[in-house]
């Protein structure tokens, strides 16, 4: 992936000293507190969400300090031109909403959908190629339609706008694409005031109606630039999008917003001599001294942005006074006259900066090049290296605190050790600058041990945890009087509960009692998912393929024979109840049936018996992203080594040798149906956050669902985790999403869900 030049920028708290100081023939010092006091002008301005429009690596700033900057101090969306650069962002671990606007149709989609990055949308042709790129990672892809108002230069025209509605709307039905966005760009990018915005917005409106009477429900509608955020508050609509006023420059014509410039050019001289009149400077003689003076050569020319058109006319401040450039700009150099004053090697030259002390600016140079001051900060050469000098932290009213998430785990059921294991992931994995994180242990006996308020990040094991969780002798009512506070203060709790008592709605109905968030599945689905006899029923009466059973209810109670004669040898006894692997058995002869009988009944008074399918094992993850989409990941199949006759707690936990494939060794078509059945029992049960759905593959080639896992495991040799990893949404970003899903959930914004991320 090819870098701007923020890839080898260093950032930190640098104190600003001169270039003679530091060495090096010229730089471009970036002021990020620029960057985040221009943000929250923006943000002050606007009625709706800021997008910092980071395009051609941050106007040349560096596109990722710059959106770091802007995310801290009120952006919530970031803008780019390509997909390749919305990449770097996610390279470098932002999270944040991105839209990527201009793309080919043979572009290669994958990796943005993969990193969940919007895409713009400007024709049919656009939106089908980018539909089949979802439909091969199995990602439906969020769009943002592009409407041209009368710019005439992308975006759909008014008579071609119906079909790409029409096109959208079907393929959002079947769950390739969501339509997040409608947007569109204004004609008079410095003049708001304009009437022919007053024209554009008619026609953006009209767009939005023909969206919705196709049945789209665009939540982001966008037309504001940079100037219209500042002084067109009637075209903000949900989102504004910032470019150049983040950098510092006023974009409105003859007004003023208080924006700081954000970028420095500088070098150093590098010679300076004296001269007598009649000398001819640069190339070609274009200029000749008229009376003795000294001249001094700046290291930097047309390669490093600053255009040949302003030679003769442009301004360098060396030693705090202006001089004049004379003579050609060249590649590589320019020279100034210093007149009487015969300046030093080493001594500072600034090009241009945010004029506070009298220095140019890049307006002016604008202005002596006959360009834009967009052309001149994007001009600044990649050989120019880039200094960062840090914002502040936010105002705590501009930067939300971090949210206090509350991990539960262990539980005093059959996988305990499991719960423990999986919360030692999400620990390690937790971004610590979104979150504090406290431990809340419930040991096997029941009692609830809260940890430290917020837990350092780290690499933590199991016993890491145990040891900052030590048991205190207290019955397990008291010490759930002890831990209410806890929960009660907690943005979000995070259940990471295994089996009986965490993960069959008893936990979660106590949270629901007292109003705190949760990550995951609601009491219902909870209870229904710990049932297999339940959950098999349910799905079964909503058509689904499960795998023929019997319940035994009564310990002691044999199978009948028409139940042995239907199901055949071999079958599987489970405890309803225990959890997804907890005292199962493989029956290979009904001799052997009583022993695995009285085995599973020592668990559950609920027993099965269940048909043993002969084909491959896969698993299908199935994750509700904030916006309330649906998303079914690759599945991921199963390889039991090692000896073990099935994928039992020991292939699980223990072995080593069990062997994942992501994405399975399957073709397009079971691929999708095994993805679309997932997204379908999510459904049926009435789950929210995240299942995951065991599969048999009957022969190879027919699904049956084996089993629902309403919290699945959460190590990092986890298959939900694992599954995500390879769809290109890492653990921490998995986590963000589970966790805002649930305050989302919370907090109502997802009582319309969104369409499901498979084919339908």
């Amino acid at each position: 992936m090819v870098r701007g030049p923020s890839a080898t920028a260093t950032a930190g708290d640098l104190p600003a000293v001169g270039a003679a100081e530091r060495g090096g023939l010229s730089e471009a010092v970036v002021d990020l507190e620029a960057i985040a006091h221009n943000t929250r002008v923006l943000a002050a301005h606007a009625r709706g969400a800021v997008m910092a429009v980071v395009k051609a690596d941050g106007f040349g700033h560096g596109a990722v300090p710059v959106a770091r900057a802007a995310l801290a101090h009120g952006a919530g969306w970031l803008g780019v031109t390509s997909s390749a650069e919305a990449l770097v962002l996610r390279e470098a671990g932002i999270t944040a909403p991105v839209l990527a606007w201009m793309h080919v149709p043979d572009e290669d989609f994958t990796p943005a959908l993969r990193e969940r990055v919007d895409l713009s949308v400007s024709s049919v042709t656009h939106l089908r190629a980018i539909a089949a790129c979802a439909d091969t990672v199995g990602a439906g892809a969020v769009v943002h339609l592009k409407v041209d108002t009368g710019l005439h230069r992308n975006g759909a025209c008014a008579a071609d706008l119906p079909r790409l509605l029409e096109a959208a709307a079907e393929l959002q039905q079947r769950g390739l694409v969501h339509v997040r966005g409608l947007w569109s760009h204004l004609i008079h990018p410095d003049d708001p005031a304009h009437p022919a915005t007053a024209s554009q917005i008619r026609a953006f409106n009209t767009a939005t109606e023909r969206a919705r009477a196709a049945g789209l429900e665009p939540e982001l509608l966008h037309l504001a630039n940079s100037a219209a955020a500042l002084a067109a508050p009637e075209t903000h609509y949900d989102m504004v999008r910032a470019g150049l006023a983040l950098y510092g420059i006023e974009p409105v014509r003859d007004r003023e917003f208080g924006l700081r410039p954000a970028m420095t050019l500088r070098g150093r001289i590098i010679m300076s001599r004296r001269v007598e009149p009649g000398e001819g400077v640069g190339y070609g003689h274009d200029h000749t001294t008229t009376e003795p003076t000294a001249l001094a050569l700046v290291p930097l020319g047309y390669a490093d942005g600053l255009p040949r058109s302003a030679s003769g006319r442009a301004e360098i401040q060396v030693g705090g006074v202006r001089t004049q450039v004379v003579g050609r700009i060249a590649m590589d150099q320019c020279v100034v006259d210093t007149g009487a004053e015969q300046v030093s090697i080493g001594d500072e030259a600034v090009v241009f900066g945010a004029g506070a002390d009298d220095e140019p600016t890049a307006v002016d140079w604008a202005s002596w090049a006959g360009r834009t001051p967009p052309e001149i900060l994007t001009g600044v050469g990649t050989r120019v290296p880039r200094r960062y000098l840090p914002a502040r932290p936010a105002p705590a009213d501009a930067v939300p605190a971090r949210l206090r998430v509350v991990v539960l785990f262990g539980g005093p059921g059959g996988e305990h050790d499991v719960s423990c294991a999986s919360a030692a992931g999400i620990f390690t994995h937790l971004d610590r600058d979104r979150y504090t994180v406290r431990p809340v242990r419930i040991t096997a006996d029941g009692e609830w041990v809260p940890g430290a308020e917020d837990l350092p990040a780290g690499t933590y094991l199991p016993r890491d945890l145990t040891g900052l969780t030590p048991a205190r002798q207290v019955n397990a009512w008291e010490s759930v009087q002890q831990v209410m506070p806890v929960l009660a203060g907690a943005d979000v709790v995070l259940p990471a509960l295994h089996g009986p008592f965490g993960e069959d709605g008893t936990v979660q109905a106590l949270l629901e009692s007292i109003g705190v968030p949760y990550v995951g599945n609601g009491v219902a689905a909870s209870a229904i998912g710990m049932d297999k006899d339940t959950t098999k029923r349910i799905l079964a009466g909503g058509g689904l393929p499960v795998a023929d059973w019997a319940l035994l209810r009564a310990r002691g109670g044999g199978l009948p024979a028409s139940d042995r004669e239907r199901l055949g040898l071999p079958v599987f006894v489970k405890p309803a109840r225990a959890g997804s692997s907890i005292g199962v058995a493989r029956v290979e002869g009904w001799n052997d049936l009583e022993a695995a009988l009285a085995d599973a009944h020592a668990w559950d008074s609920k027993v099965l018996v269940e048909e043993a399918v002969r084909g491959s094992e896969v698993d299908v993850a199935v994750l509700e992203h904030p916006d309330g989409r649906l998303e079914a990941g690759p599945p991921l199949e199963i390889e039991v080594r090692g000896g073990q006759p099935f994928f039992d707690y020991q292939a699980k936990y223990q072995d080593k040798a069990t062997r994942f494939t992501i994405p399975a060794r399957l073709g397009p078509v079971l691929t999708a149906e095994l993805q679309r059945l997932a997204v379908e029992v999510f459904e049926t049960l009435g789950c929210s956050g995240l299942i995951r759905v065991d599969f048999f593959l009957r022969d190879g080639i027919e699904p049956v669902i084996n089993e629902v896992n309403t919290f699945p495991g959460f190590t990092t040799a986890s298959q939900y985790p694992q599954i995500w990893a390879a769809a290109g949404l890492s653990y921490p970003r998995l986590l963000d999403a589970l966790i805002q899903t649930a305050l989302n959930r919370a907090n109502g914004h997802q009582a319309l869900r969104a369409p499901s991320a498979v084919p339908r």
